[in-house]
């Protein structure tokens, strides 16, 4: 039996913890299925009977308690995955350094895994051209509609008149 610092009995104080913390988790999980449904805090606490904060709290907590318990089980199975690289690496390591090259190709097939999942690849570079160019307005008015943008006819150095085109009289409406 357990007892306290006084020789007491608590069996009974856990018991009734252990129900308490029973009894959030299925309410949590009742309020999380309903917002799974569509339904607003408002009415996931009208349905349970509490305000809409406390609906919200229950939401919120159990979605914190499920990618706690996400991120764990995400970390146990890189734990494992590192450990069989691992104990693939016995294998083949000491025939590698002995000059065997199927097997310097399997350690270095490996340790790149490892290293991927690890994220310890160095990022790749890459780079980019950025090239500019001077559109005339009849080619500006053609991009433009291409686009659906309009333009401010103060921008224009010549009159849609002078454009023929024929992409003015298609799309008007981008000439402001």
């Amino acid at each position: 039996m357990l007892s306290d610092h006084t020789g007491e009995d608590n069996s009974g104080l856990k018991n009734k913890m252990s129900q308490h913390k029973i009894i959030k988790k299925e309410r949590r999980l009742e309020a999380i299925g309903m917002r799974k449904q569509g339904m607003t805090y408002a009415e996931i606490g009208r349905a349970m009977g509490v305000t809409r904060q406390a609906a919200y709290s229950y939401v919120e907590r159990e979605f914190k308690s499920l990618m706690k318990e996400g991120s764990v089980v995400a970390e146990k199975a890189l734990s494992l995955t590192l450990a069989r690289f691992d104990e693939l690496l016995k294998v083949y390591y000491k025939e590698a350094t002995a000059g065997n090259r199927e097997s310097l190709q399997s350690v270095l097939s490996i340790m790149d895994r490892q290293i991927k999942i690890l994220g310890l690849e160095a990022p790749k570079k890459s780079e980019s051209t950025v090239t500019y160019q001077t559109l005339s307005d009849q080619e500006l008015i053609q991009q433009a509609g291409m686009w659906g943008i309009s333009i401010p006819m103060d921008q224009l150095t010549v009159q849609p008149e002078s454009l023929n085109d024929g992409n003015f009289q298609s799309h008007p409406d981008l000439l402001q």
